[in-house]
């Protein structure tokens, strides 16, 4: 039976800030290609997120981006207007019919966005009724880029959007050409630069990492070194003294948080704190690392449950390049680290490694290359990996506010 799964792609603006969430339909049979019928793909998302579980626990509060089919702007679902962009394919002709369809929904209020234009785009006539407007940058040549950007501004002010932006550079060559919102995971990849030393204060941080990730540390060194950060120590007051860990009593003390947190959970929280200080990387990043952290844990939960906190652990070790700006290599090389986290992050190999390949693909909807059949083998089918996914979301999102 067809197995129907959702993700998301986050959308940024200039200052690396959530505005919204894309919305993605995709199945996990190999046989059904990697996208189904439109109006089913659509309806599919649409039900999932707004019925099945609230979208503010889908978007985290934000917009949904959500492509519409001919048929969809014809018939739309009920659904709220306030959280919802409709976003018109390029493969939708302007007939008369869907002119009217889009001006009929954008007189209700509905924000209308229009994707993958072009300088030959056929939807050049529905530019009156859109507040977005898509571009796909890797398909428009850098040369023709601002004089699309200046063809589309004189015909109406509109909200531009870069999609499927993935370096650092892309991100700034759009922003410097008159775009507003990205959408891509460029925020989540390292912008290596040879011979750039690291920052004082990054690298604060990573030897605070490796002390507590220091199999030869005690407890009581973990404890002293966390209670000299006054920074730190709020963040694990905060966090332990948090609704999700349901104290009846406060914890006032950094020793009995780290009592309650027990060792290899302390380490995991310490380090994921640590990182939540570094100034210049957005919240974003911060929620991916949190998502893949707790997915990673959830999926360990089915096929090896005594090693929940490692799978974490490695989760949030997956982003430490996008973190630092080092390649992944780099870093873990000053790292003491056992020889399963070290071949699950660089190799992908081992059943931690798995959980990562499979939570690294589902992030970015690449469900077809997916490695079910060994994820069936050991418990696990689509359905259940599309709720930790969404299961982590709402985690993350708790948890997420603790950046400060």
């Amino acid at each position: 039976m067809e197995q129907i799964l959702l993700a998301r792609q986050p959308i940024v603006d200039a200052s690396l800030e959530i505005v919204g969430y894309e919305l993605l339909f995709r199945s996990n049979d190999p046989a059904a290609g990697p996208i189904l019928d439109g109006d089913k793909a659509t309806s599919v998302v649409l039900l999932n997120a707004f019925t099945e579980k609230s979208i503010q626990e889908v978007t985290s509060g934000h917009l949904a981006f959500v492509n519409f089919t001919e048929q969809l702007l014809m018939e739309p679902p009920p659904f709220p207007k306030d959280l919802l962009v409709i976003e018109i394919l390029e493969s939708v002709e302007s007939t008369k019919e869907v002119c009217e369809a889009v001006a009929r929904l954008a007189k209700r209020g509905y924000t209308i966005a229009l994707d993958d234009y072009d300088l030959h785009s056929k939807q050049e006539v529905l530019l009156e009724y859109a507040s977005i407007v898509k571009l796909e940058f890797p398909a428009i040549q850098k040369g023709a880029f601002k004089g699309l950007v200046d063809k589309i501004r004189k015909r109406k002010k509109v909200r531009l959007l870069a999609e499927k932006i993935e370096t650092h550079d892309d991100f700034e060559f759009c922003l410097n050409n008159g775009c507003e919102l990205f959408q891509g995971y460029f925020f989540s990849k390292p912008e290596i630069v040879t011979g750039r030393k690291m920052p004082q204060s990054k690298l604060a941080v990573l030897r605070l990492i490796a002390m507590v990730q220091n199999p030869d540390a005690s407890f009581d060194q973990i404890v002293k070194t966390i209670a000299s950060d006054p920074p730190l120590s709020v963040k694990l007051l905060q966090l332990i003294n948090s609704i999700s860990f349901r104290r009846p009593q406060p914890i006032d003390s950094i020793h009995k948080a780290a009592v309650l947190l027990g060792l290899e959970q302390l380490r995991a929280w310490v380090m994921l704190l640590a990182l939540s200080g570094i100034e210049d990387k957005p919240k974003a990043l911060i929620v991916i690392a949190l998502i893949r952290a707790r997915m990673c844990e959830q999926i360990a939960a089915t096929i090896e449950p005594d090693k929940r906190d490692t799978y974490f652990t490695i989760g949030l070790f997956s982003t430490l390049d996008a973190f630092f700006d080092r390649t992944i290599e780099e870093i873990l090389s000053k790292l003491p680290l056992s020889t399963m986290v070290i071949d699950a992050l660089l190799r992908g190999e081992g059943k931690a490694g798995l959980a990562l390949i499979t939570v690294r693909l589902y992030e970015r909807c690449d469900m077809q290359n997916i490695p079910w059949a060994q994820l069936e083998e050991l418990g696990l089918n689509g359905p259940a990996i599309s709720k930790l996914y969404r299961d982590s979301i709402v985690w993350a999102d708790e948890r997420s506010s603790l950046k400060t």
